[in-house]
Formats: structure tokens, sequence, C-alpha cells
């Protein structure tokens, strides 16, 4: 019963991390959304099209896509293969922790090769192109959104271990 308290403990923190995580990403894509009407607004009308408008969708793109992972994964909004639930447990159990411990593998490599690749391209001063933008925060802002994946996916290992000694 301990474990249980202690998971669900868990999931409320980061559920609430995720939430914040989650309004930061819906900022990033309202800019992608602002960015792109006034650089077709003021290209058409104007002829003037917002400098570096492309890359201020892309930035914005890697905020709104990042910040948005643990969030639509606790709200079940990633793909899942349906036929595999159709399995009855201790299978189900199994192959869903084995699929969350490689989830774990996957997205603690993610979260470190983004902070290497930040530090790679602030010691050579990477920029984007136009606006002079340095990259590497979004590197870091990417290995930081992979930190709730993970939390998320130790939950859903944990979780399924547990479902599966149950039965």
């Amino acid at each position: 019963m301990n474990i249980e308290k202690g998971v669900s403990r868990f999931e409320k923190v980061n559920y609430i991390i995720s939430v914040w995580f989650e309004r930061i990403a819906i900022a990033g894509v309202l800019g992608m959304v602002l960015a792109t009407m006034i650089d077709v607004i003021g290209a058409k009308a104007f002829h003037w099209p917002l400098p570096a408008g492309t890359e201020s969708v892309y930035l914005c793109q890697i905020i709104g896509i990042a910040g948005a992972l643990a969030i639509s994964k606790i709200d079940g909004r990633h793909v899942r293969i349906e036929l595999i639930d159709k399995l009855r447990q201790p299978a189900l159990g199994i192959i869903h922790a084995i699929v969350a411990f490689i989830g774990i593998a996957f997205f603690i490599l993610l979260t470190w090769k983004s902070f290497d690749y930040a530090q790679s391209l602030h010691m050579n001063h990477e920029v984007t192109a136009t606006a002079k933008i340095p990259i590497y925060p979004f590197a870091i802002w990417l290995g930081l959104c992979c930190l709730p994946m993970i939390m998320v996916l130790i939950r859903d290992f944990v979780t399924s271990i547990l479902e599966t000694k149950k039965r």
C-alpha cells in the first residue's frame, strides 16, 4: 500500500510540472501563430514580410512540441497499439513494463544528448542565420522537457509491475 501512495504522490507532482511545461508549450504555439500571421499580413498587405519569420516559427515549434510531450502522454494522446491491450495479465503488464523501460532509456539518452548538443552549440556560438538568435537555449529546453516524460514513464513502469504482481 505504501508503494501505491508513493506512486500517487509522484504522479501528482509530475502532473503539476507537466502542466507548467504545457503552458509554456501553448505560449510557443501562440507565438508560432502570431509570427505566421504577422508574416503573411506583412507580406501581402505591406510587401514587407516579418524578418526572420521562418526562424521564429521553427523555434516556437520546438517550444510547443517539446513542452507538450509529458502532458500528451499523461492524457493518453500518444499513439497506442490497441491489439496489445487485448492480451491478458500478466503478459499485458510485462509488455507495458518493457515498453516503459525502453521509453525511459530512450528519453534519458535524448536528455543527455540534448544537453550535450546545447553545450556544443553554446561553445561554438551557433545562432540562427537571419536573426542571430542563439540556438543552445532551445536544445536545453528539449532536454528539460524530457525530464517530466521520463517521470511519466517511470510511473508507467512501476504501475505495470504492480499490476503484474497483483494478478
